[in-house]
């Protein structure tokens, strides 16, 4: 009886340190080291892209109120048209400021998401490297990150369209307010 006690541990411990060794597939392990190379990639692709925007709408908004002082300061009734025009001027760049702000809303509830898909990539990967993960079900959560990711990847592209829509309309309505306070400036010398 001691014997067949001692022979059922004997067992039970070799199986668990087999299953604790398994090998892992490598090409699920290829897959998977890529797929966490590629997400990295994208989330310093969507940072660098937040910082350009944070940058952008900083800068629009201080040229709203550069510009708002100089039309403040016209006093004299021959520059009414300059004044007109500087209004138009800082409503469009007030208008691009706020939709700056909102893609920079969106952007950091989207990083939230972000953060928390990749601490939950990080623990599946650890599970399916250490071999608790069996290859069905392997394959099956890496096209479950692979699907997050490309919809990660659109958003990020969607707002890179957006924003370098609104980045060379907000740069030439700077130069369209500098051609108005200063024509003989913006005026080719012949």
């Amino acid at each position: 009886m001691k014997t067949k006690a001692i022979l059922a541990f004997v067992i039970a411990g070799a199986m668990s340190f087999t299953a604790c060794t398994k090998k892992v597939d490598p090409k699920i392990v290829a897959d998977v080291n890529q797929f966490g190379t590629d997400w990295t990639a994208l989330g310093e692709k969507a940072t660098n892209w937040s910082n350009e925007l944070t940058a952008t709408t900083t800068q629009a908004k201080e040229f709203v109120a550069k510009q708002t002082e100089r039309m403040n300061s016209i006093t004299s009734p021959k520059e009414e048209a300059v004044k007109t025009q500087l209004a138009a001027s800082i409503q469009t760049a007030t208008d691009n400021a706020t939709k700056l702000e909102v893609m920079q809303s969106e952007f950091n509830t989207f990083k939230a998401t972000w953060d928390e898909t990749t601490k939950q990539f990080g623990e599946w990967k650890d599970k399916v490297m250490k071999g608790e993960v069996n290859p069905e079900e392997a394959t099956k959560g890496l096209a479950d990150f692979q699907s997050k990711m490309a919809a990660s990847q659109a958003q990020v592209e969607g707002w890179n369209a957006q924003y370098a829509e609104i980045k060379t309309a907000n740069e030439q309505n700077m130069v369209s307010a500098e051609t108005v306070v200063n024509p003989a400036e913006s005026t080719p010398k012949k």
